[in-house]
């Protein structure tokens, strides 16, 4: 499957869906607890590289694109939230047993027909939080690079998204934070002018925020932008042909927060990515991306859990 869906309940997060009765930094439930211990056993005993051992003798090699929205202790963690202390130990898996490439790379390997390199993965941020400039510095701090899709008019504003209204203000990036991130060595990416769905729009007003968007993006970095990332980011949120429009404003690819691994030959114009704060734990996640549960998404799907 390309999309997998997930098997618990969930709420909409910016387009993303997350599972409602979990934390994604902490064990939170005894269910929770549970199966925490039960991953990390599978790990220890060696089982988890066993098992990506043996799918890999027979199954074609995919990269992964991560999504990530806020790294902050300043609210609780939540369906765009992990903690700074999560976070860094994310950096330290990925330095220690990932190949963290820019999406740039990702996305030549896709175009090339090649297949892309096992355990292969690349970075990325949306929304433009404030908290992203840190995030950006432990990035460059172990070598990593990320691609952050912003959306121009919120930058260096007091500018508020509408889910956050519960929560405390949230400071927006200025643009001497976002230049400094690209003087570290990261991309970065259009996120549009204003946040819109881009379903609700017509093909003017959708071209109208692909193409303002990437001309100050180019005006305030002084060089090319090639990425789009749809706003939201769920089926819901954008038609399938507006990545003809993408290309007409002049971007190289497009992205969504639908989840999914990238496959070589994959023809989709608009690719998946693995929204980070779904995942329980850091093992939870490896298990994931390392396509460990597949058989247990096939079990639960004939079930009827999962569609």
């Amino acid at each position: 499957m390309l999309f997998q869906q997930t098997s618990n309940p969930v709420e909409r997060w910016e387009g993303v869906s997350v599972p409602i009765d979990r934390d994604p930094n902490s064990n939170g439930s005894i269910r929770s607890t549970c199966r925490a211990a039960l991953l990390g056993t599978y790990k220890n005993l060696g089982l988890m590289r066993l098992h990506e051992t043996l799918r890999g003798s027979f199954a074609t090699p995919y990269a992964t694109i991560f999504l990530f929205h806020r790294v902050t202790d300043a609210i609780p963690p939540d369906g765009l939230t992990v903690s700074t202390a999560w976070f860094r130990e994310f950096c330290r898996l990925m330095k220690a047993s990932y190949r963290v490439e820019p999406l740039a790379e990702t996305m030549r390997i896709l175009a090339a027909g090649e297949t892309p390199r096992r355990r292969s993965v690349a970075i990325t941020f949306d929304d433009s939080y404030a908290d992203n400039f840190e995030a950006a510095r432990v990035l460059h701090e172990h070598g990593l690079p990320a691609t952050f899709f912003i959306p121009t008019q919120y930058v260096e504003t007091t500018l508020r998204y509408p889910w956050d209204s519960h929560l405390p203000p949230l400071p927006n990036l200025t643009w001497a934070q976002v230049r400094q991130m690209a003087q570290w060595g990261h991309d970065i990416g259009s996120h549009s002018v204003s946040h819109p769905n881009f379903r609700e729009l017509g093909d003017a007003a959708a071209l109208k925020e692909l193409i303002e968007s990437r001309v100050v993006l180019e005006e305030q970095l002084d060089r090319p932008v090639d990425w789009f990332a749809f706003p939201f980011g769920a089926n819901a949120n954008f038609r399938p042909e507006q990545a003809q429009l993408v290309a007409q404003a002049g971007y190289k690819g497009s992205f969504s927060a639908i989840r999914g691994f990238i496959e070589k030959g994959m023809t989709e114009p608009i690719l998946p990515r693995e929204a980070v704060p779904y995942f329980r734990n850091l093992t939870h996640l490896e298990m994931h991306i390392n396509r460990c549960l597949d058989g247990l998404y096939r079990l639960k799907r004939w079930a009827g859990f999962i569609s």
